[in-house]
This record gives C-alpha cells, sequence and structure tokens, in this order.
C-alpha cells in the first residue's frame, strides 16, 4: 500500500470538505453523447477512485443500468439530464447500497420531489455530510456534530449521504495508515445522532 504524503492528506480533506457537486441546472440541457457523459462523471466523483487506473464509470456499466433498468435509454444514443443526474447518484450510492435499493430510492424520492429537486436536495446532503465528517480532521482537538433537521421525508437521504461519507472517510483513514501518523483515531456514535471523534 503506497503511503500518500502529508500534503496529499491534506488536499484530499480540503476537497472533500468543500466538495460542490454539479447542480441540475449546470447539467447539459441537450443531448450529449457517452463519452460526454464519462467525462462529466469521472470530473465531479474523481474523489471515487483512488488509483489512476481505476474507472468510476464505463460505457459497459452504463448499458448494463439501461438493462437493469435504473435509467432510461438513451434517445438516439444521446443523453439528458436526468440520464447525467441518476448515472451520477447511482454511481455514489452504489458505493453503499445494493442497485435495487438505489433504484427504489430514486424512484420515490422522483415521485415526491420532482427530478430537479430530488437530485439538487441529494447533492445538498451529500455536501453537508462531507463536510460534517472532514472539516476537522487532523487538528488537535476532540470534534462532535449533530445531524440537525430530520424529518420523516428526508432521514433515508441523510443516513445514506452520511453513510456513503463514512464509507470514504474510513478507507481514507487505512489509506493513509492513520491521520497524523496515528492509528489511534476512533469513531463514536453517541446518543441523539451525534458523531465525536477523538484520539
Amino acid at each position: 500500500m503506497k503511503l500518500l504524503h502529508e500534503n496529499e492528506v491534506l488536499h484530499y480533506q480540503q476537497d472533500l470538505t468543500n466538495l460542490k457537486l454539479i447542480r441540475w441546472n449546470e447539467l447539459p440541457n441537450f443531448g450529449v453523447y457517452s463519452d460526454q457523459v464519462l467525462t462529466i462523471i469521472e470530473s465531479q466523483l474523481s474523489f471515487l477512485s483512488s488509483d489512476d487506473q481505476e474507472r468510476i464509470i464505463t460505457p459497459a456499466m452504463i448499458n448494463n443500468y439501461v438493462k437493469l433498468g435504473l435509467i432510461e435509454r438513451p434517445i438516439k444514443k444521446k443523453y439528458y439530464q436526468l440520464h447525467i443526474a441518476k448515472l451520477i447518484v447511482i454511481t455514489l450510492l452504489k458505493q453503499v447500497l445494493p442497485l435495487t435499493d438505489v433504484q427504489k430510492g430514486m424512484s420515490l424520492q422522483i415521485s415526491v420531489k420532482g427530478k430537479k429537486v430530488a437530485y439538487d436536495s441529494f447533492c445538498d446532503e451529500l455536501e453537508q455530510s462531507f463536510h460534517n465528517l472532514f472539516s476537522c480532521l487532523g487538528k488537535e482537538i476532540d470534534f462532535s456534530f449533530t445531524i440537525n433537521q430530520i424529518r420523516n421525508e428526508n432521514i433515508a437521504l441523510k443516513m445514506v449521504t452520511l453513510s456513503l461519507a463514512s464509507k470514504l472517510l474510513t478507507q481514507k483513514i487505512i489509506e493513509f495508515n492513520g491521520l497524523n501518523q496515528s492509528n489511534t483515531e476512533r469513531i463514536y456514535v453517541e446518543e441523539k445522532g451525534a458523531v465525536s471523534f477523538e484520539k
């Protein structure tokens, strides 16, 4: 396993603390071909890959998602906003959920909120989860945060985005051989949704 230089750790932490995903209105409002879709997704989700040779998404994956009914068929080989938004969400959520659950979750959110609001809400929640978990890494103090504004209609969204952020954090702690040359970082889930990190 390659140990990353301290500057690389800091850069990765800053990237995820300040993560900004592309919003619905920023997605192409015209048809694009699969190679352009791949470029958009790879640029947005590069933080998922720790290996330059590892592909985040491939044409074969997209074809498989179409066959499974996770995304609609392209129109004359072109993909539109809903295709790209769904592919971003699928690529992220398949890190922590089976594809069948991803499909059900997307369908539920779209039916309740509509496709634009559902996608933008997902981006908002994911960015907040990443900010909460990554903003205080490496500091010489303990920190905690409370999960706020949990309502019935968004509890699943909050939990799945926090799960994704937590998984990436765990992977990076292992990849970086601990934080600040220490393997004693511990994560505690406390009462009332508070999460604390202690050394």
